[in-house]
């Protein structure tokens, strides 16, 4: 990685880390007691054999607060992310105290539940950035994910009107899914058949047959309007999903087999 300036210690707080990336809430500058408060992002280099050990996934822990050393990532390099980048070049206190960095973690990890008369309980997950709740959907429990902006509130009702929209004409919707599924897929279900010596001789899969055989398990609706559903395959495909995809505009756009 290319970087700039000297190093800088800072006091940080982490939110969650991957594959040696880090995000962070907050950090206090240690030298001037300047603070910022806001999502930013720490980067480091790891070889493939350290990636998961603890110099990469496992470095760094939800609600960490330490003392670390980095530096700025030239502006080129981190075009398109956010203005917060970081490169770590040692960790000085692996754990240590901060009360400002202390009171974000507190209001970060609140809960945040709303109560609607039709999606019921929906919970705010920041990590990933949804509301998670349940729905009944053709006579089953299924997952409902709305895909927000934790800090829009203006998302999350968008984010509401689209699922209720998606949910008030739910058996033209979940007529149209299996349709546009089976439409694609019934052939290629029946190529799954005929290479599975327990089934190869069952009757024919017929696009009527695939489409009453799958079933919705998880919805995920944005606050623009498109929608994810995935539906369990009943084996049509050996344990796969059916990935389907669409806007409240235009309907059911595209399928796939995931998983």
């Amino acid at each position: 990685y290319l970087l700039i300036l000297s190093g800088l210690w800072v006091t940080l707080l982490l939110t969650i880390s991957s594959f040696a990336l880090g995000t962070i809430l907050g950090m206090v500058f240690c030298a001037d007691g300047r603070t910022e408060i806001g999502e930013g992002t720490l980067q480091w280099p790891v070889t493939d054999k350290e990636r998961n050990s603890t110099k990469g996934w496992n470095r760094f822990q939800a609600g960490q607060i330490c003392r670390i050393k980095v530096r700025k990532m030239l502006d080129e390099c981190a075009k398109g992310r956010n203005n917060h980048f970081w490169c770590v070049t040692e960790l000085l206190e692996k754990s240590t105290s901060c009360p400002q960095l202390e009171a974000v973690w507190a209001e970060y990890i609140k809960p945040v539940v709303i109560e609607d008369e039709m999606l019921g309980s929906l919970t705010l997950n920041r990590d990933f950035r949804l509301f998670e709740g349940t729905i009944s959907w053709a006579d089953s429990e299924v997952s409902l994910f709305l895909d927000i902006d934790p800090k829009n509130k203006s998302t999350w009702t968008r984010a509401r009107n689209a699922a209720k929209k998606l949910l008030a004409d739910r058996e033209t919707w979940d007529k149209s899914m299996r349709e546009f599924a089976a439409r694609k897929f019934t052939s290629l279900a029946n190529d799954w058949q005929a290479g599975d010596e327990e089934h190869q001789n069952d009757t024919p899969i017929t696009e009527e047959s695939f489409a009453r055989r799958i079933s919705l398990s998880e919805l995920t609706i944005t606050a623009g309007g498109s929608f994810t559903a995935y539906f369990d395959d009943d084996d049509l495909f050996w344990g796969h999903a059916v990935e389907i995809c669409g806007t409240l505009k235009k309907g059911v756009t595209r399928a796939d087999i995931v998983g």
